[in-house]
């Protein structure tokens, strides 16, 4: 998947306005709550052959670290 299709994708689950970025700390969103983790999930349930435990959020704090459990692989610029 093209890493700007994920981050609009991101971005609707998310409910946000601002875009969002590689770069951005999803931790400091004002809509990242654990209703928002769920939502996460199934995007990437739904878009990529990989499962993401719930035990892997703790070490999430930015789009990059998300991107990196889901697998770098599975982007292209």
């Amino acid at each position: 998947m093209k890493t700007a299709i994920f981050l609009e994708k991101l971005q609707e689950e998310l409910e946000e306005r601002e875009k969002l970025t590689v770069e951005t700390n999803l931790r400091e969103l004002e809509n990242y709550d654990s209703i928002s983790l769920l939502s996460v999930i199934a995007l990437v349930d739904e878009n990529f052959d990989n499962k993401i435990d719930t035990k892997d959020f703790k070490d999430i704090e930015t789009v990059s670290d998300l991107m990196n459990i889901i697998g770098r692989e599975n982007f292209e610029d």
